[in-house]
């Protein structure tokens, strides 16, 4: 009898999903933010510049979840670090579809342990090494001035 072997970046894109583990509430791309009155747990950052404001957010199972926002409080990116993937439906919201559709379409494009997807005007990027998972997403026409791909971590 033949094993069947799943290659691993297959697995994670299974993996961005099917979790979905968090159980906090946080905003959606393109959507507006939450109010600026943090509520516990949450760290408002603002970059020296002031071109780059966040929400940051850990939650019990030590995910942590950062909300760009721009100057109109609308969440134009995210980004998510910890030992399990953050409930990327719920992050990604009304994108979710176009980010599913986009990781069924590149599966095996961006290696063995990360995935890549860029749909229209959504990039998503993910990565997972030594139980720890890592990952972005934006929307490429919502970046404010100044902003880059690369301010948001």
């Amino acid at each position: 009898m033949r094993k069947i072997r799943i290659p691993h970046y297959a697995t994670a894109c299974l993996t961005i999903l099917a979790i979905g583990a968090s159980a906090n509430a946080h905003a959606q791309l393109g959507a507006a933010g939450r109010a600026s009155s943090a509520s516990q747990g949450d760290v408002v950052h603002q970059a020296q510049s002031g071109l780059v404001k966040f929400h940051e957010t850990t939650d019990a199972d030590g995910i942590v979840v950062r909300e760009y926002v721009d100057s109109s409080g609308t969440v134009y990116a995210v980004s998510w670090r910890g030992p399990a993937m953050p409930d990327v439906r719920t992050l990604l919201g009304s994108h979710f579809e176009t980010f599913r559709q986009g990781a069924s379409a590149s599966v095996g494009d961006a290696g063995l342990h990360a995935a890549h997807v860029a749909a229209g005007d959504l990039v998503v990027e993910n990565r997972m090494r030594l139980r720890e998972f890592i990952g972005r997403a934006w929307l490429a026409s919502a970046l404010p001035p100044g902003v880059s791909a690369t301010d948001i971590q």
